[in-house]
């Protein structure tokens, strides 16, 4: 029984490692043996506990188990990680790690790759949607702190989330299902199903993994618009799988094929309106976050969302003796299309276009990305005094982005948008590690990336709200960029489990042109960069069974990208104006006082404000901004809890209770700009900015297991809060939305391993 509990504590506790981001360990009865975590998160295989960049992981049992699905689901689990903007219209800019962002509307300042295909586009363009990737065939989710541009490329300011994928096994013949169901608290029902198997077709040369999954999440809002009136409307539908095949003809070469599909289906909305208060006038108060239509309910137009995402990957692994060779090839492709009520930003054209009572307007989004990335690398045998890896990387997307506004019900197409868009970039990197003794060792990392981009755009409008959406036809527009970015990272092993260091990295996000390039808008925007200066300590304490992770930061931003409006034509364009900065401090202890019993804790203290004010450039629209102001989502305190305890059920099965708790502290929205129109009613502000206060939520878990079965049942939001996750008015210029925390959800479990 021994090893099958250190094997669930390092697999099963891994939403605890989550929580933590320390190593993952269980105790044999000397207290001596530890089972660790190895992650990816340098492009090479090593203990976390050996890696000089703040990262937590998780394993995808604990995301199975505890149903958490999206990354909207545990973000929270991991302090200094914030969301927002999200609604229907999940994006991946609406993701900050460190607090690096301004909030929507320009590109990610947080990559996105599974396994090491970059998934978030690096043109502001492409709005990437956010890939929820479901964990029916992962190992893990790692997610890396602070700027990785080094490794990883651009868009990587804030730090990195990277899916680690299931290898096909060519020895042993394996499977699994899963079987789950819940339900949640004034709501629906939910259920998963998951299943994988693993077939050597050749032992020990050729194998066959292939895994599929179908999810509906429970729906618990009530939209009571009149003509759509229904119970539980947000409802999610989630399906997919994966096939990957293993090739092994000689020791010395591999090759793995494989091939991911994912659709997904939103219908409704996760935002409800708030705040009473504010009416439809103009408010200048504070905004309260009292639903507006009641608790749980919401008054909205149909609306839904589609996204089909397929990734098609080859790697290749060559050993040539000195250094293993690797070749990464990927086509991936993401379309979404979205319906969605947007009367509360756009109903001043109800107005204007003399709808009839009762008339809405609707967002029609239709965006495409279709991505080719080569990644070529070169790395040494880690046995030597000098560790190097050399590399290259390629990659070409196409990119679509369509828009409509539809008056309804009388199907008016009242604007349309159209704006196709090509990224091409290039980029070579270099990393070494010289290890001067056994306990001192010093790394190095330079990436030079030089990517090529065009953009154009055709808008038309009908006459009666030419005065918001004036028509144009924007010609096409090129630019070209290029950044340098580098580490320096000197570490010391003060013992074998125990290890300080020092971090200086650069990132960057690639600027581009401005389609538009009419009047004073400027034909296109720069790079905007950060440098971080980062100290840590991560190591184990054998004696008292626990193990503990500390790192210091602070990140220098400059350049910062802004989208922002012309005064005159009314065509928004990106620019580059102001400066930030992100300071803070991040603790994670992880505790196992006797055996069976395992106490985690991390916490963040995160200051990240603009040390410079938001000033775009004259002829633009105003952007409330001044020196001081945190960034939007930072939550300057935060931080997370997790007890569980393992115990033996006679000689075949265990058994296991645990808990978790996470607070959010309070956090501003965007940044508040006025829409420059004539309409003064349109213009209604309200506040200066969204406040968005804390939360703090507990989920229970419990199970027992065996080998081959595992029974696990689960209570998220166990007190039925209503933690405010995100809140919006677009800029001051619409009424106040917010996303909940989602009400209490129960439910089971049911995994059978062979």
């Amino acid at each position: 029984m021994r090893n099958g509990l250190k094997a669930f504590l390092l697999a099963g506790s891994g939403g605890a490692c989550l929580l933590a981001g320390s190593v993952v360990h269980a105790q044999e009865a000397d207290g001596a043996v530890m089972s660790e975590i190895v992650v990816t998160a340098q492009k090479k295989s090593e203990r976390l506990l050996d890696v000089p960049v703040s990262v937590a992981a998780v394993s995808s049992e604990s995301l199975v188990q505890q149903n958490l699905v999206q990354f909207r689901d545990f973000y929270n689990r991991v302090p200094g990680v914030s969301i927002s903007g999200g609604g229907t219209e999940q994006r991946a800019n609406g993701v900050a790690i460190r607090g690096v962002t301004t909030g929507g509307g320009t590109a990610a300042t947080v990559a996105f790759t599974l396994d090491d295909t970059p998934l978030t586009s690096g043109a502001s363009s492409a709005q990437s949607p956010l890939i929820d990737i479901d964990p029916s065939d992962l190992q893990r989710v790692e997610v890396l702190r602070g700027p990785q541009g080094t490794l990883y490329g651009a868009s990587s300011l804030g730090g990195l989330v990277k899916y680690v994928t299931v290898a096909p096994d060519a020895r042993n013949f394996s499977g699994r299902i899963d079987v789950g169901g819940n339900t949640v608290a004034e709501g629906g029902e939910g259920y998963s199903v998951r299943g994988a198997v693993n077939v050597p077709i050749f032992r020990d040369k050729v194998a066959l993994r292939v895994s599929g999954f179908k999810r509906r999440d429970p729906a618990y809002l009530d939209n009571i618009r009149t003509g759509a009136e229904r119970g539980d409307v947000n409802k999610n539908r989630v399906k997919g799988g994966r096939a990957a095949l293993l090739i092994t003809p000689i020791d010395a070469l591999s090759i793995d094929l494989s091939a991911m599909r994912q659709k997904s289906n939103f219908y409704g909305s996760p935002q409800i309106r708030i705040c009473q208060s504010c009416g439809t006038g103009a408010f200048q108060g504070e905004t309260n976050f009292t639903p507006f239509f009641g608790d749980l309910k919401l008054s909205i137009a149909p609306s839904k969302r589609e996204v089909d995402f397929k990734l098609y990957q080859g790697r290749v692994n060559l050993d040539l003796g000195f250094a293993d060779l690797t070749s990464v090839s990927a086509w991936n492709e993401v379309e979404s299309a979205s319906d969605l009520d947007q009367t509360n930003t756009f109903g001043f054209a109800l107005s204007a276009l003399a709808a009839p009572a009762g008339s809405t307007i609707s967002l029609i989004n239709a965006d495409k990305t279709e991505k080719f990335s080569q990644e070529v690398r070169l790395a040494s045998k880690s046995d030597g005094a000098l560790e190097w890896l050399v590399g290259g990387f390629y990659t070409r997307e196409t990119i679509s982005v369509d828009q409509r506004l539809i008056l309804r019900p009388a199907s008016l197409e009242a604007y349309t948008s159209l704006a196709p868009a090509k990224f091409e970039e290039k980029a070579i990197f270099a990393d070494a590690t010289y290890h001067f003794t056994p306990q001192f060792d010093v790394q190095v990392g330079a990436r030079y990336s030089s990517n090529d981009q065009e953009s154009s755009a055709v808008t038309t409008s009908v006459q009666p709200i030419r005065f918001a959406f004036p028509p144009s036809s924007e010609p096409l527009t090129k630019s070209s960029d290029n950044a340098f970015t580098w580490l320096v990272t000197p570490r010391y092993k003060i013992s074998p489990d125990t290890m300080a260091y020092l971090r200086i990295a650069t990132g960057y996000r690639p600027g581009g042109p401005n389609s538009a390039g009419l009047g004073s808008i400027p034909l296109s925007f720069k790079s905007d960069t950060v440098t971080s200066y980062e100290a840590g300590l991560k190591g184990a304490l054998p004696g008292l069974k626990a193990t503990y992770e500390a790192a210091v930061f602070q990140i220098d931003w400059d350049d910062i990208q802004l989208l922002t409006t012309d005064t005159t034509s009314q065509l928004t364009y990106y620019t580059n104006g102001s400066t930030a900065r992100s300071r803070g401090v991040e603790l994670s202890t992880r505790w196992a006082p006797v055996r069976g019993l395992a106490l985690e804790a991390a916490g963040t203290y995160l200051d990240a404000k603009l040390t410079d004010g938001l000033n775009p450039p004259v002829g633009a629209a105003r952007i409330y901004g001044s020196k001081g102001d945190r960034l939007p989502g930072s939550a300057k305190l935060s931080g997370s809890l997790s007890a569980e305890y393992n115990w033996a059920i006679g000689e075949t099965y265990s058994a296991y209770v645990g808990s978790s708790l996470a607070y959010v502290g309070n956090r501003y929205a965007e940044f508040s700009n006025l829409l420059p129109i004539a309409d003064p009613v349109a213009n209604k502000a309200y506040g200066v900015r969204l406040k968005m206060p804390s939360y703090t939520t507990v989920d229970l878990r419990a199970g027992i297991y065996s080998d081959d079965w595992r029974f696990s049942a689960y209570i998220k939001n166990v007190g039925d809060k209503r933690g405010v996750v995100e809140a919006t008015t677009r800029g001051a210029t619409s009424a106040p939305q917010a996303i909940f925390l989602q009400p209490r959800t129960m439910g089971v479990n049911v995994t059978r391993s062979f």
